[in-house]
């Protein structure tokens, strides 16, 4: 037993010695897919920010969790069954993202390859739409998957984007035209990231 608590010991302080804590910040371009509703769909480009921590396993491996707040919106274009204008609406999730990074050490750079499953949760919804109430949305929760790229230099900046699909529907409000057609409405996009680890 003595033996098995050492090992557990010595890999906890190993991998603390390959641990960094950081924060993170971005700008999230997110479109929505509501073709047969919209005649137009334009990006609207958010933001991110949030706290992350890194933990290295030798030169290829790392995780690295985050926990951000990310705003996502889009701009909708004139509705083909009614006559109400381009809206914007934007939505800001607590965040969960978890990078898998496989790469390359070449010194002072680390170029790798990200997979990043993350799951979220809506706070906070803006919209130009009159009538909507923000208690009308049922289902807040959403989750999904995104793949990309980054460079870190000198150990201690990252540079990252990645192209994320959004599984989850966030919208379920049934209270007009307007927020049929954003009701499951899945959001994808691109996000770019830059992080300072210590």
């Amino acid at each position: 037993m003595k033996k098995l608590l050492v090992v557990i010991a010595s890999l906890l302080i190993a991998v603390s010695a390959h641990a960094q804590f950081g924060v993170v910040a971005g700008i999230t371009s997110t479109k929505a897919n509501i073709d047969d509703a919209i005649t137009d769909v334009q990006n609207v480009t958010q933001y991110h920010v949030g706290l992350t921590y890194k933990i290295q396993f030798g030169s290829l491996l790392a995780i690295q969790p985050a926990i951000i707040y990310n705003v996502k919106g889009s701009k909708l274009g004139a509705f083909k069954v009614s006559d109400l204008a381009a809206f914007e609406y934007k939505t800001g999730y607590l965040e969960i993202p978890v990078q898998v990074q496989v790469g390359f050490d070449l010194g002072l750079a680390r170029i790798y390859g990200i997979a990043e499953p993350f799951i979220g949760y809506a706070l906070t919804s803006n919209t130009s739409v009159a009538n909507f109430k923000w208690e009308d949305v049922k289902n807040k929760l959403e989750y999904g998957v995104g793949i990309g790229a980054g460079v870190e230099l000198i150990k201690h900046v990252q540079v990252s984007a990645r192209y994320f699909w959004n599984l989850g529907a966030a919208k379920d409000a049934k209270i007009s035209t307007v927020t049929d057609a954003v009701a499951g409405r899945g959001a994808s996009g691109i996000i770019a990231s830059v992080a300072l680890l210590f």
